[in-house]
């Protein structure tokens, strides 16, 4: 049976469509659904098959189909081996994946290369991995620069960190702004830090409404914090509710 008559079956059509598609614009939960499936149907070898001749001749999104195939199904060494072509090729993701796989600290400076890169190429997760290695580093300028950056390009995480550099250089109005951003996107760290801030304001029921959001979201600290005002103002048994939401 030839690869494309076994790919005409089961999943086979639609993964060969929306693989790709989720491999270009690096939708990992897509990625690692269809690949299961591919693998779970038998197929895995005929898509392998099929993506490879484009693959060796440099096309970067079946690349990244064969290193999601290798990775899914349990091929470390051969993933990592397409993952370093896709970043040789100057895909950004795989730039970002490649510098994130190498050994630290040993070979920091290959990381800190290959997140520039990737930074380069738009990767919002790179932009704020640099701010935190300037942080660190006591380059608090490069840090703000990198972290609005991130900030700018969408990166709730870098959103957060830029707002607690604010905080830090004592701008309450910027660190709001951002802190906020990052809670409309869904980061619980946004919503637990505003309620923080919102707290050191004076604005006690906006720091329990972001105290609250996060702590739905899993986030034990905002639970505990918000437990801890509700003890402070009489709530007992509210009180008890998030503290036990906390430990869970």
């Amino acid at each position: 049976m030839s690869d494309d008559d076994m790919l005409g079956r089961g999943i086979g059509p639609a993964a060969m469509t929306v693989l790709p598609q989720a491999a270009a614009v690096d939708d990992e939960f897509e990625v690692t659904v269809w690949c299961s499936r591919l693998a779970e149907f038998g197929l895995v070898e005929a898509a392998e098959r099929h993506f490879r001749p484009a693959a060796e001749r440099g096309d970067v999104t079946s690349v990244k189909c064969l290193l999601w195939l290798a990775r899914t199904t349990g091929r470390p060494e051969e993933a990592a081996r397409w993952l370093e072509r896709a970043a040789a090729a100057g895909d950004p993701w795989a730039m970002y994946e490649f510098g994130a796989s190498l050994p630290r600290p040993e070979r920091q400076d290959d990381v800190e290369h290959w997140y520039r890169r990737a930074a380069a190429g738009g990767h919002a997760a790179a932009m704020n991995d640099l701010g935190t290695f300037a942080s660190r580093a006591g380059r608090r300028d490069e840090a703000m620069d990198w972290y609005r950056r991130a900030a700018e390009s969408g990166s709730p995480t870098g959103m957060n960190n830029l707002a607690i550099q604010y905080v830090l250089q004592g701008m309450t109005g910027e660190a709001e702004r951002w802190f906020t951003e990052a809670a409309k996107v869904g980061s619980a760290d946004g919503m637990a830090n505003l309620g923080r801030l919102k707290e050191q304001l004076g604005e006690p029921a906006e720091a329990e409404r972001w105290y609250a959001a996060a702590g739905e979201q899993g986030h034990a600290g905002a639970s505990e914090r918000l437990a801890q005002l509700l003890d402070a103002t009489g709530r007992a048994d509210q009180a008890a509710a998030w503290r036990a939401r906390a430990r869970r």
